[in-house]
């Protein structure tokens, strides 16, 4: 088997188009393990270096199964090469593509004949046989695609012929995507790299956690399906008080839609200078970007807000048609207005200081208002949410103690009411 296995790993020098796996360190690590001649401990220490690799993957992402094989399996997902990002965007390929993507899928498919305990085996260890069926103690990993998807990747490379697989993975990258965009929900600006980074821990609320608010989350819903439908969608504002849910409702989209290739990546207002470098990794990718901004608000001195406003706008290149800006502010204007602005100068009636500080609300093209509820709307939001998580308490208990704690604390809000039920449910 060893000179077999070794064939294999040799052979992958010949991939065209899947030669992003030969770059990732933990890959080029195990295959160095089986066609370099390491002495028996050098063996022993490199292999047990890569089982703890595997295993600390699998923990904190969730495979289940053979390690080795699942690795591969994400490899092949994240791989962003002309085959994965022209199925990604069209959903199918030419004909001379699809011809060297085959030739790789050959070479590919060899790997799988074995599992971790095989190669384990080979560099001279037989204690790892565990690690071919591993279970994640990770009931759900909430940051990343289904990850049922990619273990089924597997079983298609083990038992499908090169032609089947392709239909596979083109239905895959175009349902799903590639690279990290395919794999990781939401992302944030990584300053220090220049580039989107996954987030591990996505916010995973669920529209029916959202108490309230009906006609506010049925418009926003309207309109992200319209823009994953590939119809005309507008920017959105969700402006007024805090503690509203206007945050939750855009992250709730995110829950409601992941699986139709739609993508959250949040930004800082200071971020607004990256704007253009973040469209350009979005452009002529087959997913859907909501570039997300929360609590965005500027001082009247400030003019960062200059940088969004350009790139909303449109300059000499058209905004991508697979983005939409999504934001909450407290402020309907989102830029700060002072008096001074709006005084009389000759003939100008309205300064152009208060037209310049109004253009970035306008580039919005919906806004939506969540505003405070009134007493009735709290306690009504109270009760729902006493319900979803069962607390049991006489309604006019309940009530009173809710007024009480609104007053203690931060007035009428959904936020206010989902403290207090938390409240409730850690003295029970």
């Amino acid at each position: 088997m060893a000179e077999f296995i070794k064939e294999d790993f040799l052979n992958l020098e010949k991939l065209l188009v899947y030669r992003g796996i030969l770059q990732d360190s933990l890959f080029e690590e195990l295959r160095d393990l089986i066609i370099k001649q390491y002495n028996n401990s050098e063996s022993e220490r490199v292999y047990y270096q890569i089982c703890h690799r595997f295993i600390k993957l699998a923990e904190e992402e969730g495979y289940n199964g053979d390690l080795w094989q699942n690795y591969l399996s994400k490899l092949i997902v994240l791989d962003k090469n002309p085959f994965s990002l022209q199925a990604e965007l069209a959903g199918q390929v030419g004909n001379s593509l699809y011809k060297a993507v085959q030739h790789d899928i050959e070479l590919i498919k060899g790997l799988y004949r074995y599992t971790i305990f095989d190669i384990g085996a080979v560099s001279g260890i037989g204690e790892t046989d565990f690690m071919n069926n591993y279970l994640s103690s990770t009931i759900e990993n909430k940051a990343v695609i289904d990850l049922t998807k990619v273990e089924k990747l597997r079983d298609i490379f083990i038992k499908e012929s090169s032609q089947q697989i392709i239909v596979r993975l083109i239905d895959y990258y175009f349902s799903t995507g590639t690279g990290e965009l395919g794999f990781y929900k939401a992302f944030r600006w990584d300053e220090s790299r220049e580039t989107l980074a996954g987030i591990l821990t996505p916010d995973s609320i669920k529209f029916d956690e959202l108490v309230g608010y009906e006609r506010q989350k049925k418009r926003l819903i309207k309109n992200t399906e319209a823009f994953l439908n590939g119809r005309k969608a507008n920017n959105v504002l969700l402006f007024g008080d805090s503690g509203t849910g206007k945050s939750s409702s855009i992250k709730a989209l995110l829950n409601e839609y992941a699986y139709r290739g739609l993508r959250l990546i949040e930004i800082t207002r200071e971020q607004g200078k990256y704007l253009p470098q973040i469209l350009e990794l979005l452009k002529n990718r087959g997913l859907y970007f909501i570039i997300f901004m929360d609590d965005l608000s500027f001082e009247d001195f400030e003019t960062d807000y200059k940088y969004l406003k350009a790139v909303m706008e449109g300059g000499i290149e058209v905004k991508p048609a697979n983005v939409l800006f999504y934001a909450t502010s407290n402020r309907r204007h989102i830029v700060k207005e002072k008096w001074a602005d709006r005084q009389e100068d000759g003939e100008i009636h309205i300064s152009d200081a208060v037209q310049e500080k109004l253009s970035l609300a306008e580039r919005f093209g919906m806004t939506i208002s969540y505003q405070a509820p009134d007493k009735k709307q709290f306690l009504d939001i109270v009760k729902n949410l006493a319900v979803k998580q069962n607390i049991s308490m006489e309604d006019d208990e309940m009530k009173e103690k809710a007024l009480q704690w609104e007053k203690r604390y931060n007035g009428f809000s959904g936020r206010t009411a989902q403290q207090f039920i938390n409240y409730l449910d850690s003295i029970n």
